[in-house]
């Protein structure tokens, strides 16, 4: 056989991720073939991090010293998968280790000890994640892809709730009403015989459920809520659901109230949970139950897989983040800045002339492509301020924004994106500013800089008449010349550039000189 007809074998790359969840650190291991992730191994062990972190608002030594152990248990295994493929290990955590008073001290003890690096799953990173899931649903159910569909994720300290029509999300929401967080707090109430354990529960979340109600009560033509969850899928077997994997709002009251008749103990065996997530069962129940009767449905839907395979496994395959997250991501900021009246023609403009210059000044700007989609969604909405008041709207826009939930993104996405909502205008970033001046320099710079390319484009379309119909920018000597398609003459953005230049100078050292499209 000729070089030329040798056949290369395809390349093959194995990858681990250790997650460690409310109630157990798990290890996948998949192999990588042609971009395509293989399940080779899925292990765990039950770790009570909920427990402690709701109950306590700590991680307990004994958990910590429990998370050593299993981690090198691990690490032991994975030398049987030997040195002839590439081994990439990774460490990640729950979300809810942010909410532990001790979660520095935690993530330290880690390091030390295996010198493993935890990357925390932020909220951002979770709905990216749910997002993938519930495409991955939908598909299992065509009838509902052109419907409007509630997606109901119960987590452990949050519920999230998204509503989708005809495959795009139209709403979404994040309430303090989580499976362990619940179950925690209402273990600690100490109650007679006369109250029941159902009954509590529903007193503790019927303030979070009358909230979801009023902010998703009145959508016509619901016909479908999707439940998605460790516990509820857990217990789908249990629930009976029928040929249309739907499951009524009887059945799950008849599984709480049996569930309520046993003890702790009792639960763990007849349900086949460990001691670190029975007692998050119930609460799961009844916040499905209890969010369904109240939007006056009969019932849910709840897939049918293993919700904890399945979430170790799209940490695999999220790194990948698709292209239509990232539309989702847009999608839901311009009805975000359609609910406060912001104009379309001018944001849509300032937003185009923002990424021109981004992709074409790369090289100056050296900043990421995370960073290019938070520039384009403070773009869409930077003037939703104005639905206050005119004067001073960048202070009331960086109000509407931090006040907001920006479906895909973090907290501190949403806070940078709020910032340069804020410094759009007038005033330059300060340390003195009580959220620019707690973030890290790196942090810092990056706003900044965003910050002076949203100035630029937003004096190119300061008389909202979208004039310029694009952009070519050039380097000459010291200054950066920008020519302006479309126009003839450049006086009414020269004066807007005058106005808000000076920051982009400062920062990148380049005087911007405007010519008319030669």
């Amino acid at each position: 056989m000729t070089a030329s007809e040798t056949i290369s074998s395809p390349k093959v790359t194995t990858q681990a991720v250790i997650y460690l969840g409310p109630n157990s650190m798990s290890l996948m291991v998949t192999e990588d073939i042609q971009d395509k992730p293989h399940m080779l191994d899925f292990l765990q062990q039950p770790v009570p991090l909920a427990r402690d972190i709701f109950r306590q608002h700590r991680i307990t030594r004994h958990t910590m010293d429990r998370c050593v152990q299993i981690i090198a248990d691990y690490l032991e295994i994975l030398k049987e998968y030997g040195t002839n493929t590439t081994l990439d290990i990774r460490f990640m955590m729950s979300n809810i280790v942010a909410e532990a008073s001790n979660a520095d001290v935690f993530i330290n003890r880690m390091h030390v000890a295996h010198g493993l690096r935890a990357k925390r799953i932020d909220d951002g990173k979770m709905t990216r994640l749910i997002y993938v899931k519930v495409q991955n649903i939908l598909s299992l159910y065509p009838e509902l892809q052109k419907q409007k569909v509630l997606i109901i994720h119960t987590g452990p300290g949050n519920t999230r709730i998204l509503l989708f029509h005809k495959g795009r999300i139209t709403r979404y929401s994040c309430y303090r009403l989580g499976t362990h967080r619940t179950g925690e707090a209402v273990g600690e109430i100490q109650y007679g015989d006369d109250v029941s354990e159902i009954s509590l529960l529903r007193e503790h979340m019927r303030g979070q459920v009358d909230q979801i109600c009023l902010d998703f009560g009145d959508i016509k033509g619901l016909n479908s809520i999707i439940v998605v969850g460790q516990e509820i899928q857990h217990l789908r077997s249990r629930l009976n659901p029928g040929k249309d994997g739907k499951i009524t709002c009887a059945g799950m009251l008849a599984i709480a109230a049996e569930m309520a008749q046993n003890t702790i103990e009792q639960r763990m065996v007849n349900y086949g949970v460990d001691f670190a997530g029975v007692i998050s069962l119930l609460p799961a129940l009844l916040i499905a139950e209890m969010i369904a009767k109240n939007l006056k449905l009969d019932g849910i839907i709840v897939p049918d897989n293993e919700y904890d395979e399945e979430f170790s496994y799209s940490l695999i395959r999220s790194t990948r983040n698709p292209k239509d997250l990232e539309e989702e991501v847009l999608h839901f900021a311009g009805i975000l800045a359609d609910r406060y009246q912001s104009e379309k023609g001018h944001r849509e403009h300032v937003a185009r002339m923002c990424m021109e210059m981004f992709d074409q000044l790369q090289d100056l700007h050296r900043l990421s492509e995370h960073d290019r989609l938070l520039l384009q969604v403070a773009s869409i909405l930077h003037e939703v301020g104005t639905f206050i008041s005119q004067p001073n709207h960048q202070l009331h826009s960086q109000y509407i924004i931090l006040n907001s939930e920006i479906f895909g993104l973090s907290r501190d996405d949403v806070e940078i994106i709020a910032l340069l909502a804020r410094y759009h205008r007038h005033e330059v970033p300060e340390n003195s500013d009580s959220i620019y001046g707690e973030l890290e320099l790196t942090d810092r710079m990056r706003i900044a800089k965003m910050a002076a390319i949203l100035r630029v484009a937003d004096a190119l379309e300061r008389g909202h008449a979208q004039r310029v119909s694009g952009i070519k920018a050039q380097f000459r000597n010291k200054t950066l010349e920008l020519e302006l398609k479309g126009i003839r003459e450049t006086a009414v953005e020269d004066l807007a550039l005058r106005l808000k230049g000076n920051l982009f100078a400062d920062i990148f050292g380049y005087d911007i000189v405007l010519v008319p499209q030669r």
